[in-house]
């Protein structure tokens, strides 16, 4: 029996998407600029251009993160983690038997907590994405089929 977990970023936008939105802003907000260009403020145009080049930078951003995907799969005696990104495929494969699932509280009190698999003294972050609801979801399911370190509960059909 398996269980399978699939984690992605929460990216609604699709690429065509994101292009109208931003040619869409670049105009509007130019027909701004040039009234005020007209009116004699030339200095606006650059102030113009640093925007929507800021803007443009937070869009890429944003569509080289829909790439990120993570794979939770559970067995009776692994847990197997697969981590996609732009860089490519990592994998990690922990002892289900051995294996603890841990939700560390963060150390700066605004920054998120982490969401650990550990055993036999190796650790990896699952969900970092994930918004803090989320990952306490995930870490009370993931806990769940887990269990504890030297408990291995019965992997049930939901």
């Amino acid at each position: 029996m398996e269980k399978r977990i699939e984690l992605a970023p929460n990216c609604s936008l699709t690429p065509a998407g994101a292009k109208l939105f931003f040619i869409a802003t670049c105009l509007f907000s130019l027909a701004f600029s040039m009234f005020f260009v007209c009116l004699g403020f030339w200095p606006v145009l650059p102030f113009w251009a640093l925007e929507m080049l800021a803007l443009g930078l937070a869009l890429h951003a944003s569509m080289r993160r829909r790439r990120y995907t993570q794979t939770v799969t559970i067995t009776d005696s692994r847990i197997s983690l697969v981590t996609r990104s732009r860089r490519g495929e990592a994998k990690q494969e922990f002892a289900r038997h051995w294996a603890k699932v841990r939700l560390r509280s963060p150390r700066p009190r605004l920054s998120p907590s982490k969401l650990m698999i550990e055993s036999s003294g190796r650790a990896f972050e699952v969900g970092s994405f994930l918004t803090e609801e989320e990952r306490c979801l995930l870490a009370k399911r993931l806990g769940n089929l887990v269990g504890g370190m030297n408990e291995s509960p019965p992997l049930e059909l939901d």
